[in-house]
C-alpha cells in the first residue's frame, strides 16, 4: 500500500521495516495546474468537435456526393466470424449492444455530448482468431503468452459464443483502399479552425490536429486508441463520425483492416438493408429458442 505524505509526496514501506521510498511528488499548486489544464483541454475538445460538425453540416451535400462517388464493393461472409458474451447466445445477430455502446464505426448512447443521432452496426471479421483479437485486444493463451485476451481487455475470465457466418453484404465502402478517400479529403481539407479555437490552442500548447491527407486521416480511423475521445470527452472519435456519414450516404457497411492483425473485419449497418438482396445468416443450425438468424430486407428492423 502507498500513503501520501506531506505536500503530497507517496511513500511507501516495507513489509518488513521502516523505510521508505518516494514512488510521487506533487503540490497543491501543481494538483490546480493539472485541474486548470484539464478544464481548458476538455473546453477545446467540445469546441473543436462543434465547430468542426457545423461545418460538415454546412458542406453536407458536398461530403455525400464525395462519399456517392466511391464505388461499393461486395463481401461474401462465408467463413466470417462473429463473438459475443455469452449472456447474448440466443441473439448473436443483434446489434442493439451496439446502440449502448459505440463501436468503432458507430454511435452508440454511451457518449454524454452528442449532436448526432445513434445508429447500430453489427460487427464480425474475417476469420475467428481475428474475432477474438478484436474482441479481446489479443490472441488466446498460448505457451509463448504471458498473458490471455481477456487479461489484456481487463475482464475476468467469462464464457462467450462464437459463431460462423454465411451471406453477402452489398454496396460496402473498402477502406482497406487508401484512394478511397481522396473525395472526401479533397473537401475537409479546407476546413479551418476559428480564430478563438486557435487562440485556445496556443495557451493550452496543442498542435492544430486538423488532418490534410488520405494517409492521416487513415491512421485516425484504423487507431489502436480509438475510444480515447468518446471515454475522455464523451465526443465522437474521426471513425465514428465517417462510419455515421457511410451510413448516412446508404452504405451498407465498411470493410477495413484489423489494428490487432493482418486481416479484415466488417461493421455492417442492417438499417439499409432495406431494398437489398444483402444478407447475413448463421451457418450453423441454431438451438431451441434462438431469435434472429437472418438479416435481411424483411427482417432487419428486428436486429436495431
Amino acid at each position: 500500500m502507498a500513503d501520501k505524505g506531506k505536500h503530497g509526496k507517496r511513500l511507501r514501506r516495507h513489509a518488513g521495516g521502516d523505510e521508505k521510498f518516494l514512488l510521487d511528488k506533487f503540490s497543491e499548486a501543481d494538483l490546480h495546474t493539472w485541474r486548470t489544464v484539464a478544464a481548458g483541454m476538455e473546453a477545446y475538445q467540445v469546441q473543436l468537435s462543434y465547430h468542426l460538425a457545423g461545418l460538415r453540416q454546412l458542406h453536407n451535400d458536398e461530403i455525400c456526393g464525395a462519399l456517392r462517388s466511391i464505388a461499393g464493393i461486395s463481401q461474401d461472409l462465408q467463413e466470417w466470424c462473429r463473438i459475443v458474451d455469452y449472456q447474448y447466445s440466443m441473439d448473436t445477430l443483434s446489434a442493439r449492444g451496439s446502440l449502448i455502446k459505440g463501436g468503432r464505426f458507430n454511435i452508440g448512447a454511451d457518449l454524454v455530448r452528442n449532436s448526432q443521432p445513434t445508429f447500430p452496426a453489427l460487427y464480425c471479421a474475417e476469420n475467428y482468431k481475428t474475432a477474438y483479437m478484436e474482441k479481446f485486444g489479443a490472441l488466446e493463451k498460448d505457451d509463448n503468452s504471458e498473458f490471455s485476451g481477456h487479461e489484456f481487455a481487463l475482464r475476468k475470465l467469462t464464457s462467450f459464443t462464437s459463431v460462423q457466418l454465411i451471406g453477402t453484404v452489398k454496396n460496402i465502402f473498402d477502406l482497406r483502399r487508401e484512394s478511397n478517400l481522396k473525395a472526401f479529403i479533397k473537401i475537409i481539407e479546407k476546413f479551418e479552425l476559428s480564430k478563438e479555437l486557435k487562440e485556445l490552442a496556443k495557451m493550452l500548447g496543442i498542435r492544430i490536429p486538423l488532418v490534410t491527407n488520405t494517409q492521416q486521416l487513415m491512421q485516425t480511423f484504423l487507431s489502436a486508441d480509438w475510444r480515447n475521445t468518446p471515454v475522455q470527452f464523451g465526443l465522437p472519435s474521426n471513425p465514428q463520425i465517417f462510419g455515421s456519414l457511410l451510413c448516412n450516404t446508404e452504405f451498407e457497411g465498411i470493410l477495413y483492416p484489423s489494428s490487432k492483425g493482418n486481416n479484415n473485419c466488417l461493421a455492417i449497418f442492417p438499417e439499409n438493408f432495406k431494398g437489398s438482396d444483402s444478407y447475413v445468416e448463421l451457418a450453423d443450425k441454431v438451438p431451441a429458442g434462438a431469435t434472429n438468424i437472418r438479416i435481411d430486407s424483411e427482417t432487419w428492423r428486428s436486429f436495431v
